[in-house]
């Protein structure tokens, strides 16, 4: 269980009364991270929804290039094989205060990005279920979130964006798109 006033320090939790922030509270858990640690890959079914409350993790697209390989044997038979090199796109860095793994909430419930540590974190974890279903016990709550979740969906769409023109700018060695 979670203290009130850990979930108060988070924009997406203000304003929300003390009750309803008890009820939130009830169902989550405060867990540590080392640097490096891997919290969840893109791809993975997602249950819970995380906040910051201190450090930083960094969202990432892992990009899979895959480079033919030829073994090339003088007068003997060439091999050849694909080697898959993965190669991770910085999104976004989620710091202390902001919540990250929204596709918990939503009905896909895979996650759309990979969350890494990158100094040593100290995490809130709130399961997406129990959150559904406070919401469907008290709409307003889930009028409320969902509202500021889309916002956050919104930015980090923005970000993907943002990064994917970068990308093509630079894989087509242009000046701008």
């Amino acid at each position: 269980m979670l203290d009130n006033n850990l979930l108060s320090k988070f924009n997406f939790f203000s304003d929300i009364s003390d009750d309803r922030l008890s009820a939130i509270a009830q169902q989550g858990e405060l867990l540590d991270f080392k640097a490096g640690d891997i919290i969840f890959r893109v791809g993975e079914s997602s249950g819970n929804l995380y906040g910051v409350v201190k450090g930083e993790i960094e969202l990432s697209l892992i990009y899979e290039d895959k480079i033919l390989k030829a073994d090339i044997k003088y007068e003997e038979e060439n091999q050849s094989r694909f080697e898959v090199l993965e190669k991770p796109i910085k999104v976004a860095v989620v710091d202390a205060g902001k919540i990250f793994g929204w596709s918990a909430l939503v009905s896909n419930r895979k996650r759309t990005l990979t969350a890494n540590c990158l100094e040593s974190s100290q995490l809130i974890s709130l399961p997406g279920d129990a959150l559904k279903s406070l919401f469907e016990k008290d709409p307003t709550l889930g009028y409320i979130l969902m509202t500021r979740l889309s916002d956050i969906i919104s930015g980090r769409l923005q970000d993907r964006t943002d990064k994917l023109i970068e990308a093509w700018v630079e894989a087509f060695d242009m000046d701008s798109l």
